[in-house]
């Protein structure tokens, strides 16, 4: 009788936290907002921006810096009324700041941010010249359409429109572009976010990439997902190193330098970080409730009993196992470069994407411990790359509910939840300057259009560049 009883109770618990989750409505936008129509100004500045090859490389000697330089002509010819009502200011070639002053300068401003500088290209493999900026089929072509010159230009589009109509925001507004995100961004961010210290600024909150509107990427519903990221994972490349006897092929030792990173790469593989649920992890699952099946609705509100079944669930495919666990990739492998040499070094590189909760000295500790060979030296590639994850930032305050206004406002089909970021921003730089820092532009991407990104065919469709423009200007209306 008393397990009877007990049972009852504990089902009595479970549905009505699944009926009191499920019942929280998303706000409906009742504006009946229609988006202005990108002009065709609009979409040819985006077109000649993707012109510019501003590639950057670990190698800085490597770099078109003659690329990179004709970047404050773009802005000052293309968009004079920011450059100059908002006093357009270059620290170096890869960091500019234009500030647009307020009407209560007592507020702390708010910053928005992005990159222009674009990973390299593979000579082939495209369907289409890679900075060609050519519009097709209702689609504008080239590296930097969808990371992140889109998201550039569609502040700037946002900012120079604004002022045009004689609008000033309340709190004074910062945008800072940097040229080297693809490399850590020391030269940009890192240097801007010094000279904000220098002069005392702190924000109240900024906005910069990392997250998008997600269509048919998570099957646990249809509906498109407006992520916003409100916390990041940490950064890390771990080189494993390991030494042998060079000599002829024909007379090898019991293990060469190559076999020895070998079993080292197989122990790392065969030892996965734990599976966790983070504070934005549950967060997020919290915020689908209302939009999943009953059944997921029931495991979702009460992850107290259900979390092993969700990390389970969530450890199935690489997409939300990055959300759950520290990941390690083995990225790159370098032996002898002749097959009958013996190899007197070999090494491994290990990209880690650390979960928040964890440090990088953890990791590293881990990892060595996971490799377990006296012969292998386990250390980071490059310690000052290497970034702790940056902590959750609130869901709460005033900036995430501007952004998931607009969000509401702009595109109100799509759920908005709060999301863990498994790539790395530039916006990590500005944990000491903000305590809260988002992720997010506002672009319908398919599973398909994010294989795009750092790799072949990268491209934006105009109604896509159409709804960040749109986004950005309703959002700065509100600050």
């Amino acid at each position: 009788m008393i397990l009877l009883i007990l049972v009852i109770l504990l089902i009595g618990v479970l549905l009505f936290q699944t009926f009191a989750y499920r019942d929280v409505k998303q706000i409906i936008n009742n504006e009946n907002y229609s988006l202005f129509p990108a002009s065709e100004e609009s979409i040819n500045h985006l077109s000649k921006f993707i012109q510019l090859k501003t590639v950057t490389y670990n190698d800085f000697s490597e770099i078109d810096m003659a690329e990179h330089r004709k970047v404050e002509g773009f802005f000052r010819e293309n968009f004079p009324l920011s450059s100059n009502t908002l006093n357009l200011t270059k620290l170096n070639d890869f960091a500019y700041i234009f500030c647009w002053e307020g009407r209560d300068t007592t507020k702390k401003p708010v910053l928005f941010m992005a990159h222009f500088d674009v990973v390299p290209v593979q000579d082939e493999g495209w369907d289409f010249p890679p900075f060609c900026g050519e519009v097709k089929d209702g689609n504008i072509l080239g590296r930097g359409t969808l990371d992140t010159k889109n998201s550039l230009l569609g502040i700037l589009e946002a900012s120079e429109k604004l002022i045009a109509d004689g609008f000033t925001p309340e709190s004074t507004i910062y945008f800072a572009f940097g040229g080297d995100e693809e490399v850590m961004g020391l030269q940009g961010a890192g240097n801007i976010v010094k000279y904000f210290q220098e002069q005392n600024i702190c924000f109240e909150w900024l906005l910069d990439e990392g997250a998008i509107i997600a269509e048919n990427m998570i099957s646990m519903t249809d509906k498109p997902l407006a992520l916003i990221g409100i916390a990041e994972k940490g950064f890390a490349n771990v080189r494993l190193i390991a030494h042998g006897v060079p000599g002829h092929a024909s007379m090898p030792p019991d293990h060469t330098a190559s076999g020895l990173i070998a079993r080292a790469v197989y122990r790392i593989e065969n030892n996965p970080f734990p599976v966790q649920l983070t504070k934005t992890v549950r967060r997020f699952l919290k915020s689908l409730i209302p939009h999943v099946s009953f059944s997921l609705a029931l495991v979702f509100s009460n992850l107290w009993l259900f979390a092993p079944i969700v990390k389970l669930i969530f450890k199935k495919s690489p997409s939300t196992a990055a959300m759950v666990r520290t990941t390690q990739a083995v990225t790159i492998l370098k032996g002898s470069k002749k097959d009958n040499i013996l190899p007197d070094r070999a090494e491994a590189i290990v990209n880690v994407r650390i979960l928040p909760g964890q440090t990088k000295t953890k990791i590293l500790k881990r990892m060595r411990s996971v490799v377990n060979d006296p012969l292998i030296s386990v250390e980071f590639m490059n310690e000052n790359d290497a970034s702790n994850p940056v902590s959750e930032s609130s869901s709460k305050e005033s900036g995430y509910i501007k952004i998931k206004n607009t969000v509401n406002k702009v595109y109100p089909e799509g759920i908005v939840s709060p999301f863990l970021v498994t790539a790395t921003t530039d916006s990590r730089h500005y944990k000491d300057i903000t305590e809260n820092i988002y992720r997010f532009v506002p672009m319908v991407l398919t599973g398909d259009d994010l294989k795009k990104i750092h790799g072949f065919n990268e491209s934006i469709s105009i109604e896509n560049y159409t709804l960040i423009i749109n986004f950005f200007t309703e959002l700065m209306k509100t600050i």
